[in-house]
């Protein structure tokens, strides 16, 4: 077989190899993708967890303020009852003092658990609400995730059918061609032959002298861009 007909074998190859390489990355990046959707969900988890913690430690102030209050009410009536059993003005005007210094301790605590309350309220429609976005989020990751499943399945029924291909055609080309084609696409990142576009390597962009445009026209042996190292050709039409 002519080296022409070996080269024309490689371009085709290569054809094989981009659409390979062009797959295998998306299949790579399939796992990534699932893992970003689960990483997602995760934070939305940790938002709402932290609207729960936070209504938890609401409820728990507040019963801690309403049982403060409830000790503040219970003490003022216990005062109030002593208040009638006092015999001077001054003990009934000191008891009197003391009783209004525990009522407006029953006030604030009052003003607080109300405040408690509307942030409970507030925190309880932000739990809700991050409930059913997270329900919504979970039926939307499926969905993506099954997509996902789906296209890996196609990715990789089409690599199988690339690589039979790819392998009929490796077949028939001369080991030290096949061999100098897969060192440099393995370096090059699935590009091991590039087309030259006009006087310039379409690997590289780099301009070619005119002895090596003539030398690719002639197939006559592997041409070599001296920037990149690629495998030159030039399409019939050129």
């Amino acid at each position: 077989m002519s080296t022409e007909e070996q080269i024309k074998l490689l371009i085709e190859t290569q054809k094989l190899d981009g659409r390979i390489y062009t797959l295998r990355k998306e299949l790579a990046n399939q796992p990534i993708l699932i893992k970003n959707l689960e990483d997602e969900f995760r934070q939305k988890e940790t938002t709402l967890k932290t609207a729960e913690e936070d209504l938890k430690a609401l409820a728990v102030k507040r019963r801690e303020q309403e049982g403060e209050l409830a000790a503040q009410e219970e003490g003022i009536k216990k005062l109030q009852i002593q208040l009638y059993q006092l015999k001077t003005n001054k003990e009934y005007q000191a008891m009197e003092k003391e009783i209004g210094g525990h009522k407006a301790d029953a006030s604030v605590l009052e003003e607080g658990i109300i405040k408690i309350l509307e942030e409970i309220d507030a925190y309880t429609k932000k739990a809700a609400g991050q409930k059913e976005i997270l329900q919504q989020e979970r039926q939307k990751d499926a969905e993506k995730k099954s997509k996902i499943d789906t296209r890996t399945k196609e990715i990789e029924g089409s690599l199988q059918v690339l690589n039979s291909e790819r392998a009929e055609v490796a077949q028939r080309i001369e080991r030290e061609f096949l061999e100098k084609y897969e060192r440099i696409l393995k370096s090059k990142d699935g590009v091991a032959m590039v087309p030259a576009q006009g006087d310039a390597c379409g690997g590289c962009n780099i301009n070619l002298p005119p002895q090596i445009i003539n030398e690719i026209k002639l197939r006559h042996e592997l041409v070599f861009c001296g920037s990149c190292a690629r495998i030159l050709y030039i399409t019939e039409s050129d």
